[in-house]
């Protein structure tokens, strides 16, 4: 019989999510992340953390309203972001924000998001949210989470990305091969175009590579360079 994580067990996994998402250079001085409690709260980190420092105090339980449950610290304004998503979306257990290169890069020139790396297939087709705005109120929310729609990721204009999935370990690993595809394929296009993954190529993909062994091998990769 598996026990359920404790509340500080939890925080302590989004801390370190977050803090690898900071050395791989996929989340800056800003980004977030959060994980689901219940039915209607989650984890955050603050806006005003230190996200390559970040530790458990950083992390604030709010409700899908934003008022703080637990925690002395002030979420970020964005929050509405990842509140928009988990009111529509109740199979969302965690939400990534990130503010990487390489994919932002695909997004500032309208470039769409092609299947160019065997583990970038599992992201699918990602949609692009046309605004550089940040997601900061609750109207806005709810059109990033109707953009989203049942998808792992969507590109947010000229701004980042947005990751959800079943638990902070597939948010996590997601992220990262977004960023690994978005990376490569933005290099390959330096020297010609870049192969794309046929639709039979990427199903096989898609049957082989989603797999929470593999997810959490990665995960496991990353968290072995924290120290």
């Amino acid at each position: 019989m598996t026990t359920a994580p404790s509340e500080r067990e939890v925080k302590q996994q989004l801390v370190d999510a977050i803090r690898m998402l900071e050395r791989a250079n996929i989340i800056d001085y800003n980004g977030h992340c959060s994980v689901r409690v219940g039915e209607d709260r989650l984890f955050i980190n603050s806006g005003s953390s230190v996200r390559g420092k970040l530790t458990v105090e950083d992390i604030v339980c709010i409700d899908f309203d934003g008022n703080i449950i637990g925690g002395n610290v002030a979420p970020p304004l964005e929050f509405h972001l990842h509140t928009g998503i988990y009111r529509a979306r109740p199979d969302v257990k965690a939400v990534a924000h990130t503010h990487p290169r390489w994919s932002t890069y695909l997004s500032m020139t309208g470039t769409p998001y092609k299947p160019v790396y065997a583990q970038g297939v599992l992201l699918g087709e990602i949609p692009l949210f046309d605004t550089p705005m940040s997601i900061n109120t609750k109207p806005m929310g709810e059109e990033l989470a109707k953009a989203l729609g049942d998808r792992p990721s969507i590109l947010l204009k000229s701004h980042g990305v947005t990751v959800v999935g079943a638990d902070m370990v597939e948010v996590f690993t997601l992220a990262v091969y977004l960023e690994e595809n978005s990376e490569r394929q933005y290099m390959a296009r330096q020297l010609g175009e870049p192969y794309v993954f046929t639709a039979e190529e990427q199903e096989a993909c898609r049957q082989k590579l989603w797999s929470r062994g593999l997810f959490q091998k990665t995960w496991d990769h990353f968290y072995s360079k924290l120290g």
